[in-house]
């Protein structure tokens, strides 16, 4: 579960303001999907359902640990395992990845201290409750519901003694958006079939470099019956902000765990908005696949060479080094470029076109052809 410093952000595309200081109003033209529309939209994607491929994950997982200058678990002595002790495996979430890719231009300042704020605990409420109405199928009053699924987890404890010394004007606008929330949550989402196998906060841990890296990754809800000749499964992250270009790539990172993981990649990974009720689903393809294995290589690039940590940047020609900043992606065609080594183009939108043929990209890791075509 993500979240924002905006937790009203901009209006969803294709909706506008009811213009009479009423507050959020959606024109007739741009519903929300509810019910099994909702769910069509993640289940029918317009493509075949890709199948196991063992090459193609072998090649991708060749891929990544070659770039990862970590060979057979050696060389990962920096501290930074998951205890936090020399020796220990290198751990990759999706933050890490997109903190270590960011340019210097759009950095952000890792010394400073995390702070609480509204915006920051509605997400968190919400990704709860969300949690909360897959399993049981209910949410109570949304705010008291919250705050006990979060006092459960120890490493919580901080933000529920937060939310609890809040003062009535500030709690008060939370209970808003938290309910607001909950409600659209009610509304839209059906109770799932047991067929689908619904599970949330599914854990996908990948061991890379003879156990010298760890990718792991969580997505707050997974359907569908894993590890088959055809993929079964769609991932699903829940997000209580507005669309960011860092939403894409933690989805394709978790096809592409899944994928090294399970040997099946997911048919679709998607993002849920749960402030205005979008849905994002993407198809996974081998493009899709191979962009998340480039980024992933990079970024793991940046972690062990210490670049992540502030470390002069060693950037590859013509600025490559930093093609996957997120902060680059959101900007406008355009852009000035305030540091010389930024490249000043976006990353990639997604999957691309894909020809009936291999196609080879910088002579790297070729985009197999698409099978499921």
């Amino acid at each position: 579960m993500t979240t924002t410093e905006s937790p009203r952000g901009e209006w969803p595309r294709g909706a506008r303001n009811a213009g009479d200081g009423s507050g959020p109003a959606w024109a007739s033209d741009w519903q929300p999907l509810a019910g099994a529309a909702l769910l069509d939209r993640l289940r029918v994607t317009g493509r075949a359902r890709p199948t196991a491929d063992p090459e193609l994950g072998a090649d991708l997982r060749s891929h990544i640990e070659d770039g990862c200058g970590v060979e057979d678990g050696r060389g990962v002595e920096d501290g930074r395992g998951p205890s936090g002790t020399a020796g220990g495996p290198l751990v990759v979430t999706p933050g890490r990845l997109t903190g270590a890719l960011w340019c210097p231009a759009h950095a952000l300042d890792r010394t400073a201290a995390t702070e609480f704020s509204l915006p920051l605990a509605c997400g968190a409420l919400v990704g709860v409750l969300f949690r909360q109405l897959v399993v049981t199928g209910t949410i109570g009053d949304a705010l008291a519901d919250g705050v006990d699924a979060l006092a459960v987890d120890e490493r919580r404890a901080p933000l529920v003694e937060w939310i609890g010394q809040l003062a009535p004007a500030e709690r008060s606008e939370l209970r808003a958006e938290v309910d607001r929330q909950a409600e659209g949550l009610r509304r839209r989402w059906p109770a799932f079939d047991p067929a689908w196998l619904p599970r949330t906060q599914e854990c996908l841990r990948v061991p890379l470099a003879g156990g010298g890296i760890e990718l792991v990754t969580r997505v707050d809800l997974a359907v569908g019956r894993p590890a088959g000749a055809e993929a079964s499964v769609a991932l699903v992250d829940v997000t209580s902000g507005c669309r960011r270009a860092a939403h894409r790539d933690d989805r394709h990172l978790h096809a592409l765990a899944e994928t090294l993981r399970s040997g099946t990649p997911p048919f679709a990974v998607a993002t849920y908005f749960t402030r205005t009720g979008e849905l994002d689903v993407d198809p996974v393809t081998p493009a899709l696949l191979v962009g998340a294995a480039r980024r992933c290589r990079a970024g793991i690039e940046a972690i062990v060479s210490g670049r992540d940590l502030g470390a002069t940047p060693v950037v590859a020609p013509a600025g490559d080094g930093y093609r996957w900043c997120a902060g680059c992606a959101e900007a406008p065609l355009g852009r000035v470029a305030t540091v010389a080594t930024i490249e000043p183009r976006l990353a990639p939108d997604g999957p691309s076109d894909v020809t009936t043929r291999p196609v080879t990209v910088d002579g790297v890791l070729p985009v197999p052809e698409d099978r499921a075509a």
